[in-house]
């Protein structure tokens, strides 16, 4: 070959590949990549609100559940019984407040009754009193008459004798009358002792409204704690991370197993901090998971976080103190996934991703 041709093959092949990286340039200027990334997803810890021994554990690591599933169950005979006793204590006060409800009434319309049938005797006795007055007034005035006739020597002895008798039974009539009167208005203030019984009566009713109150708010703890004695899937997903078998001692806030729902997921990418000021909330977004080659997973950037991994990790670095080394930091980056087939391709947690983000200039 001569030289002239090899000359030509060259300049050729730099043309080629100058052009091949022209092409690559501005097909990559506006992509920002990284395989540091990994699916994550919500991951819900069961815990208990009480304690008490476990009866059943319907599930184990692996199993797939539905929303609403009885995972495990505490025994719940302690609780069954608390919540018996209180509702026993309950009804038992009822009892009580009415039956003191019904003494208070029965007080009132005997007081009452008693009452109107005194004030009823008071006003005839009262009517009555007003004759009789009348009558001791005419008599009063007829024995003065008598006695003047009997100085004037008109009317006898006997005759004035009479009508001292009728003065005297008249007066002993009014006498009576209002001793009868006197005596019937001590019956009405003597009945005040039944209002007095009433005030006492509603003084307990109050006492056992405020047990009433207080049990009520017990017996809903007591049913709560019941129906916290079953432990139920949160959301659909799988079961992992179960550290309970049947028979042990649980705590409340004590964690019994974890629930990692395969929708919906989300990616994590950590981006080199060169890169994250290209990188806009709401950039396009491609990923693909080493679990599934060949498949490709459209989101968008979500958000981006307030900084960079290390220095939310459980010993950030002191950068002040020692030798100081620069190393490229990287900021997590959510990646939130468009619709896709979770059945076909579950998302499982940690998953290795590689993430592309188209950026705009």
């Amino acid at each position: 070959m001569s030289n002239s041709k090899k000359k030509l093959i060259l300049i050729a092949s730099v043309v080629v590949i100058t052009i091949a990286c022209i092409i690559y340039w501005i097909y990559t200027r506006n992509l920002v990549t990284t395989d540091d990334a990994q699916v994550d997803s919500h991951i819900y810890y069961l815990s208990p609100k009480v304690g008490g021994l476990i009866k059943y554990v319907y599930v184990d690591n692996f199993f797939h559940v539905k929303k609403g599933e009885l995972l495990v169950k505490i025994d719940p005979v302690d609780y069954e019984n608390q919540l018996k006793s209180l509702m026993h204590q309950y009804n038992a006060t009822l009892d009580t407040i009415n039956s003191l409800k019904q003494e208070s009434l029965s007080i009132q319309k005997s007081s009452t009754g008693q009452i109107g049938s005194l004030e009823e005797n008071i006003k005839a006795s009262l009517a009555q009193l007003e004759s009789y007055k009348v009558n001791l007034h005419k008599a009063r005035l007829d024995l003065k008459r008598y006695e003047n006739l009997y100085n004037q020597k008109v009317v006898s002895a006997n005759e004035l004798e009479i009508e001292n008798q009728k003065y005297h039974a008249a007066l002993s009539a009014y006498e009576a009358q209002q001793r009868n009167i006197q005596s019937l208005q001590s019956q009405i203030s003597g009945l005040s002792s039944y209002t007095y019984q009433v005030a006492k009566i509603k003084e307990q009713i109050k006492s056992y409204e405020n047990q009433l109150k207080s049990l009520k708010n017990q017996i809903n703890i007591a049913q709560n704690n019941l129906k916290h004695t079953n432990i139920i899937a949160p959301v659909d997903g799988i079961v992992t991370q179960k550290n309970i078998e049947v028979g042990q001692y649980v705590q409340p806030g004590q964690t019994l197993l974890m629930v990692v729902p395969l929708k919906p997921a989300w990616i994590n990418a950590n981006f080199k901090e060169t890169q994250i000021h290209r990188i806009k909330i709401g950039d396009k977004a491609t990923v693909t998971i080493d679990a599934y080659p060949g498949v490709e997973f459209k989101g968008y950037v979500k958000d981006i976080d307030a900084g960079t991994g290390d220095r939310f990790s459980l010993l950030p670095p002191q950068n002040a103190s020692g030798n100081y080394i620069k190393i490229v930091q990287r900021v997590p980056v959510r990646i939130e996934l468009y619709p896709y087939d979770y059945k076909k391709y579950p998302l499982r947690v940690g998953l290795n991703c590689e993430v592309t983000v188209h950026v705009k200039h």
